[in-house]
């Protein structure tokens, strides 16, 4: 427990100080990784603010080039953890990365991610870190579901479901079809039901290019997501400026938290060891 408070303070000082991680940074410097118990993996590439030694800042590559990152999603992810373990009993990996992204994307392809040999490990710090919850839970569990933290403005009270049209869930839909996803205890019905906004709406089939343009799933969720990936499944969450404000990202916390717990109970009990 000590150990678990010292890495989340640590996490604190780096986000509001901009601290600078140095060459020889073991991952822990660079990315907050805390075991879990539950077949549950919050990832948060996009929300920390320090820099790495000799590592500059990216040029302008790919499409959708974005350099900011995406505020608070760090402390959402930590929030949503946290409550997660409150209202289960049990805990959730979390994988944090620390770096600004103006130096490293995390949730792109490394030829796209830095721009510079001396980025490369805090970049590969981050996704061992993923790959190693991935492994043990793995050993533990049949069926497994990774969430992707992230935030954006375009619409700016409202969460967006990314799951590259159906393809990042392709195992959770062959075991609980359309409803694992837009049904009454799917993550975003149980958020529709408590009065978000939703996109795209549960209305609309878990497939097919539905998903808004833009907001339909990263490098994350198609790298550990899908039927390539065994028993992962992957959905990315994007949450508007208006529901990590200040006053207001407590409640989104507790709120996501609690659709986690009942899509846990409902679809990844069952066949899993406990």
């Amino acid at each position: 427990m000590r150990a678990a408070r010292a890495v989340r303070w640590s996490l604190w000082l780096c986000l509001l100080g901009g601290l600078q991680l140095a060459p020889s940074a073991s991952a822990d410097e660079w990315v907050t990784h805390i075991p879990g118990s539950l077949p549950l993996i919050i990832t948060a590439p996009h929300g920390g603010n320090g820099s790495v030694f000799g590592c500059p800042e990216r040029k302008p590559v790919g499409s959708r080039f974005v350099n900011r990152p995406d505020a608070a999603t760090a402390q959402l992810a930590q929030q949503i953890a946290d409550a997660l373990t409150v209202q289960t009993g049990k805990s959730p990996y979390l994988v944090i990365a620390r770096f600004h992204r103006r130096y490293i994307d995390a949730n792109r392809a490394p030829e796209e991610a830095f721009a510079d040999r001396h980025c490369a490990a805090a970049y590969e710090a981050y996704h061992r870190a993923i790959r190693e919850a991935i492994e043990r839970i793995r050993h533990a569990h049949t069926h497994a579901l990774l969430i992707d933290v992230h935030g954006q403005s375009t619409y700016r009270s409202s969460i967006l479901r990314g799951t590259r049209h159906g393809h990042t869930v392709t195992g959770l839909l062959a075991r609980g079809g359309p409803a694992a996803i837009t049904g009454p205890d799917s993550i975003f019905g149980r958020l529709a039901h408590m009065g978000y906004d939703v996109m795209p709406a549960n209305d609309l089939p878990p497939t097919g290019k539905v998903e808004p343009g833009g907001y339909t799933g990263g490098h994350t969720v198609a790298l550990y997501g899908g039927s390539d990936a065994g028993r992962l499944d992957a959905i990315q969450l994007e949450f508007g400026i208006d529901l990590r404000q200040p006053g207001i990202i407590e409640q989104t916390a507790k709120d996501t938290a609690a659709a986690i717990a009942s899509f846990y109970r409902r679809y990844l009990i069952t066949g899993n060891s406990q």
